[in-house]
């Protein structure tokens, strides 16, 4: 979709090996490249809203930010049976600020 394809299934088996080892919620933080790949591939996105959003004929279900692809979302997943919450928080435009971002985020949680 926009690049990163190798993240994917590198992402999908952190994710799977950390709910084996009992996380309940992983926080995910990206910046511009790959980040259509994760919401669609990781965190399961559907297709049709996201690109709806792009041209403003889907409703919003997503977090935004002040640019349209940079989308967050949040679901959870049942893998192995067992549960996980996956966030993707939105990317704000000044990358250096990507990681205090998602540190705040998890230290809040």
């Amino acid at each position: 979709m926009d690049g990163l394809e190798g993240m994917v299934p590198g992402m999908n088996a952190l994710i799977e090996a950390s709910v084996a080892n009992g996380v309940e919620t992983f926080v995910i933080c990206t910046a511009h490249r790959g980040r259509l790949n994760m919401l669609a591939n990781v965190l399961d996105f559907p297709l049709d809203i996201m690109f709806g959003q792009f041209l403003g004929s889907a409703p919003k279900i997503a977090e935004g930010g002040d640019v349209k692809y940079h989308l967050g979302t949040e679901c959870i997943r049942e893998i192995n049976g067992k549960k996980v919450n996956l966030i993707l928080l939105p990317n704000p435009s000044h990358l250096e600020t990507v990681d205090p971002v998602c540190m705040g985020h998890v230290r809040a949680q």
